[in-house]
Parts: structure tokens; sequence; C-alpha cells
């Protein structure tokens, strides 16, 4: 296979996978929500394990992970342990994967230089702080709070990818945050008919 047939099935692979994620956001029902997102970022890990792009293979795989473990329980300490995985594979990605950047510095100059070269470039931190927010939406709440925090998840996502100028993820960010918005329109509409019939 020739590498602009890879490229091309790779790119294929990617608008499938923005499609059925468009289509997740769609979802009323947080059990069908969450099946679809299984779905959309298994696509999507291929996708960029066709692109040779690892950690953003390794990212969605976690993010698909997360949201199967969140159909099968609720549980805090699973929440927890995907936190954990989170915010350590993120904080090393920070710093290029180099442990040892951070032992030396802490050893020579203290905490406080390992936190100022974590923060050297803050917008990194903003896809962090997403998935740690969309991780407790999807462990802990439902309906138009999962929504919500899932909304705040692609904002902060876009933000970052608005400053490393990354168009494709940044389009659907844009895609999943106005489906999601629709939903949540729909959802409150829903919630005012049934008070209104009380």
């Amino acid at each position: 296979m020739s590498v602009d047939w890879i490229w091309w099935l790779g790119q294929t692979v990617g608008i499938l996978g923005l499609l059925l994620g468009i289509n997740a956001f769609r979802q009323k029902l947080d059990i069908d929500f969450k099946k679809h997102m299984v779905v959309f970022c298994i696509v999507e890990s291929c996708h960029f394990a066709i692109m040779s792009a690892w950690s953003a293979c390794f990212g969605c795989l976690l993010n698909g992970c997360r949201a199967f473990a969140s159909i099968k329980t609720r549980s805090k300490t699973v929440m927890w342990i995907f936190l954990l995985v989170l915010w350590s594979v993120g904080i090393l990605s920070l710093v290029g994967f180099n442990i040892n950047l951070i032992v030396q510095t802490y050893k020579s100059s203290g905490i406080c230089e390992v936190v100022s070269i974590l923060l050297k470039e803050p917008y990194r931190l903003f896809p962090i702080l997403g998935s740690t927010i969309g991780t407790v939406g999807l462990f802990l709440l439902s309906g138009i709070r999962l929504r919500a925090t899932v909304f705040i998840c692609s904002f902060l996502w876009l933000i970052h990818n608005l400053i490393v100028v990354s168009i494709g993820p940044s389009i659907m960010e844009l895609c999943f945050m106005y489906m999601n918005f629709r939903t949540i329109r729909k959802l409150m509409r829903e919630q005012r008919k049934q008070e209104s019939t009380k």
C-alpha cells in the first residue's frame, strides 16, 4: 500500500469519526450518548494510528475506555484512576515525556522551578483540564449537567486547538459544541414541559 493510500485511508477514517462524534452529541439518553462516544473514540484512535500519531491514538483509546467504564459503573474509585492516568500522562507530555528533566530540575531548583517548566505554555493544560471536567461529568453527572461538562471540555479543547492552529480538530470541536448545545436546549425544553404538566 502506498503512502498516498495510507494518508487517504486515515483521512477517511477521521471523517467517519467526525460523523460518529456528531451523532453521539445528538443523543438525548445518557447511555446512548456514552455508547456512541465509545464507538467515536475507537474510530478516532484508528485514525490517529493510521496517521502514526501515537499520543493522540493513546488519548482517544483512554477516552473510549473512560466512556465505556462510565457505562458500567459510576464508581468514584474508577473515576480517580482515570484522572490519575490522565494527569500523569498529561504532565509528562508537557515536558516531552522527559521525566529526567523534572527530576533534575526538582533536585537542583525545587518544586517552584518544576511548576515554572510545566506552566511555560499554560494553554497546553487546557486539554488536560477539559478532559478532567469531562471525566467527572461522565462518572458523576447525568442529563443536562453531563452535557454541560462535556460542552466545557470541548470549549477548552477548542481554545487549545485554535492556539496551536489545528484546523481539523478545531472544526470538529465546534461541531461537537453546536450539536451538544442543541441537545442541551432540547433537554431543557423537555424538562420545562414535564414541570408544567405536574
